[in-house]
């Protein structure tokens, strides 16, 4: 039933940005395509920008799970130490261009945009053409951890801290769109390490304009329990997954119960 819903429509998917909880995201596109719903258009920010590449890239979720959920933290990043920040996600780039050797917007199977935050603009901007894998760090970049990386001469963060959710780039080509948030906030979440007051900060910061946008969407998808898990920790993959899977079964089915 669900097929025959959406089968004549371009239905557009949003991913948005939440480090470990982005295992959610493989979980909803697995559950959409075995009830045969064709994406053909993606955007993301952050970790929605990493699964919506490897999606577009014509990687199937449970593929990326596996792929992704056996890397170790310091198999994606490097200390490289700056005026700018801590780290640097170049072995996160080289490992995107291991899995999608042709490294290029224009070559992905599904059209994709990735959302940034130009800092010196302070702007958010689309990308959707070029080094994928520089659009990929540029994304996933959060402040003060990671260096920002330069594209075009600009420096650029974390995607979601202008635009966490980024349905904006999907509205000139879809007839439907699906927006995925993993990032909702948690107001009791304790604050007990430099990390904690990282991740609480982010989830402040992009609240309100995640909220919003969200609003904007067909249809939001906002796994129940998400918030139990922390966005730094990479172990619960596969709990993540599930917890998408099946709550984007059980939403389908309840769409088609009412409107049937």
């Amino acid at each position: 039933m669900s097929k025959n819903l959406f089968q004549s429509q371009k239905i557009g998917i949003c991913l948005s940005g939440g480090g470990a909880r982005g295992f959610a995201h493989l979980g909803v596109l697995q559950a959409l395509v075995e009830n045969g719903i064709k994406i053909s258009h993606i955007s993301g920010s952050s970790a929605g920008a990493m699964a919506g590449a490897f999606f577009a890239a014509g990687l199937k979720p449970k593929e990326i799970l596996e792929i992704t959920a056996n890397k170790k933290v310091w198999e994606m990043v490097n200390f490289a130490p700056n005026k700018f920040g801590i780290l640097g996600l170049n072995k996160l780039g080289n490992e995107i261009k291991r899995l999608i050797p042709h490294n290029s917007f224009e070559k992905l199977e599904i059209p994709l945009s990735i959302c940034v935050s130009n800092i010196g603009k302070g702007l958010p901007q689309y990308i959707e053409s070029g080094d994928l894998s520089l659009a990929v760090m540029a994304s996933s970049s959060v402040p003060v951890m990671f260096k920002p990386v330069k594209i075009n001469g600009d420096l650029f963060l974390d995607g979601g801290l202008m635009n966490n959710l980024p349905i904006k780039p999907l509205r000139k080509s879809c007839d439907f769109i699906i927006a995925v948030n993993v990032t909702p906030f948690e107001k009791r979440l304790p604050v007990k390490s430099m990390k904690s007051i990282i991740l609480k900060s982010v989830y402040i910061s992009v609240e309100n304009q995640t909220r919003q946008k969200g609003k904007k969407a067909d249809w939001l998808i906002e796994p129940t329990g998400i918030i139990r898990f922390d966005g730094f920790k990479l172990k619960d993959s596969d709990k993540l997954f599930e917890l998408g899977y099946n709550y984007t079964n059980q939403a389908l089915k309840d769409m088609m119960e009412t409107i049937s």
